[in-house]
């Protein structure tokens, strides 16, 4: 894992079709632009307030489900790389996930790394050996976040794929090619989430 210089990742992003606005100086978001063949998908926990995109099909599951969900996509996508980007600082997402993640080696070089990064939006890029502390990130996150500026977006280097981690219990997926929004479908049918 190596954090990268956001001017670095921005052709990539914007050759996927992914653009990023400003709400304030709290806060960046990251969306993939309407094209005909991007797909949304919203999994949503019974209580989260959070909005889905436009179009989305919505998905009810249990808090449990939003991890299961996310591992399910990044291993049925064969993702080789993952990018973690912020929507806020790095300070607060790593605030937030410290005393869960206090026994997570992984993490814990991260977490040693990342003093320079802190109160950056750098992307942080993550190999697939880092993938299972990517889903406890995620699980510590979506257990204890609680304002907007924690939440993730994940993208992947190789293709148009955007998965937003909102804290209050949502996971907004964007997919802006048709073949992998199926295997996306199958991988979250499969994992018993349904539809």
């Amino acid at each position: 894992m190596e954090f990268v210089r956001e001017s670095e990742v921005l052709p990539l992003l914007t050759s996927h079709g992914i653009t990023s606005a400003a709400v304030d100086e709290d806060r960046v978001y990251l969306q993939m632009g309407d094209e005909p063949n991007t797909v949304r998908v919203h999994l949503t926990t019974p209580d989260a307030a959070a909005e889905p995109h436009e179009g989305a099909r919505v998905v009810q599951v249990g808090s449990d489900q939003l991890v299961e969900a996310i591992d399910s996509i990044i291993h049925k996508l064969h993702f080789g790389q993952l990018l973690l980007i912020p929507v806020g600082k790095w300070r607060h997402l790593f605030d937030t996930v410290a005393f869960d993640l206090a026994d997570n080696e992984d993490w814990q070089a991260v977490d040693t790394a990342a003093t320079v990064e802190l109160n950056t939006r750098d992307p942080l890029l993550c190999e697939s050996a880092d993938f299972q502390m990517v889903i406890a990130l995620t699980r510590s996150l979506l257990t204890n976040a609680d304002s907007p500026e924690q939440g993730l977006f994940m993208t992947t280097t190789a293709a148009p794929v955007l998965l937003e981690i909102v804290p209050e219990g949502a996971v907004r997926v964007s997919i802006g090619n048709a073949a992998m929004a199926d295997e996306v479908a199958g991988a979250l049918d499969g994992s018993a989430l349904g539809s």
